[in-house]
């Protein structure tokens, strides 16, 4: 990692979006009622809307609540949380607000290795590869790839990572439709779902696994949020104040790429809410990593769920995957953020 990161997306060379005059707590809290609110929402509202009484005179309604949309709201929480974290930590670790897993490919990366284990027949039964293995594998070389190339340019600073990752996001996205093209129809199902994002129905087993895995990326970067605060600064003042670098970077980097691999393996690519997220929630509290994460974590929750039950409802009986409300959501929120750093920099990248 190279601490003389210059350009218009350096975090280290900006202040917040906006002057910071909330309390953290305060906000926190705020974020946990309406999240609450959400996934009262989301559990009673969807092809059949229910009312709290429903749910005591009516047994298919009970069932239906608690078996199959508890499970899908606590999945969307979990999603958005993890998204959302693992993109502050990449924002940090590489000091470019415009870093997250969808700009940096390593969401394509991970789609790209599940296609191909689930086309070329990697997770039949003789070989049994699990699709969350093959997405994880994929996300950790994809992140160790990009790093990789970044470091050996001669330009190494954010905004060539940023390049560097969006490239190599077109590359897998064109062996996706490659594989698409290779699929037979059942096949072609599943892949097209990951290309566009979606909260799946889950099992109460994928939900404990995607909670483990969310739950230990939070407690490290939580204990090494002072670590991530001075990674803002450049890699030497963090050395100099004590901060194991590499150490740090490499247990991040391994920790998130389950997240995503997880994420991807169950829902597919779920773009832009590593980036619209973290912003937002630096514009209301500022930069300290110890209450940014968990206010990210909070409104992707919130971000998720509710694009999860627009998408139920819009169109009900039929289903918009809540990756589409997300890309139309972040696609001006990326434009906006890059466009903002630009100005305060001089330059766009």
């Amino acid at each position: 990692m190279n601490d003389g990161h210059r350009g218009g997306s350096d975090i280290s060379t900006h202040k917040p979006l906006c002057a910071v005059t909330r309390d953290p707590r305060v906000v926190i809290a705020v974020a946990c009622g309406v999240l609450l609110i959400l996934c009262v929402a989301s559990l009673l509202c969807g092809i059949t809307a229910y009312s709290p009484r429903d749910l005591y005179n009516d047994p298919d309604a009970y069932s239906i609540v608690f078996n199959l949309r508890l499970p899908r709201t606590l999945f969307a929480v979990l999603v958005g949380a993890g998204l959302s974290m693992v993109g502050a930590c990449y924002q940090a670790l590489f000091k470019n607000y415009l870093a997250s897993p969808f700009t940096l490919g390593v969401s394509s990366g991970a789609a790209l290795a599940a296609s191909s284990a689930l086309v070329f027949g990697l997770t039949s039964s003789s070989i049994g590869l699990d699709i969350s293995v093959c997405a994880i594998l994929g996300a950790l070389l994809s992140i160790a790839l990009i790093t990789s190339l970044s470091m050996r340019s001669r330009y190494n600073h954010g905004s060539t990572l940023l390049l560097v990752g969006i490239v190599y996001s077109f590359f897998c996205s064109s062996l996706l439709t490659l594989i698409q093209y290779l699929c037979d129809y059942s096949q072609l199902f599943r892949v097209t779902r990951w290309m566009m994002g979606g909260i799946p129905a889950v099992g109460w087993g994928d939900l404990a696994l995607g909670t483990v895995f969310v739950a230990v990326a939070l407690v490290w970067l939580m204990r090494n949020e002072r670590g991530l605060d001075l990674m803002l600064f450049g890699d030497d003042i963090a050395t100099v104040k004590g901060i194991d670098v590499p150490r740090l970077t490499r247990a991040s980097f391994v920790l998130t790429s389950f997240v995503v691999g997880w994420v991807v393996a169950q829902c597919g690519v779920i773009g832009f809410v590593g980036i619209i997220v973290p912003a937002l929630c630096r514009a209301m509290i500022g930069l300290r990593h110890k209450f940014l994460i968990p206010l990210s974590c909070l409104v992707g929750a919130m971000l998720v769920v509710l694009c999860d039950v627009l998408g139920r409802v819009i169109i009900a009986p039929f289903e918009i995957p809540a990756g589409v409300f997300t890309s139309v959501i972040g696609g001006p929120a990326f434009i906006v953020i890059m466009l903002t750093q630009g100005r305060k920099s001089g330059a766009l990248l």
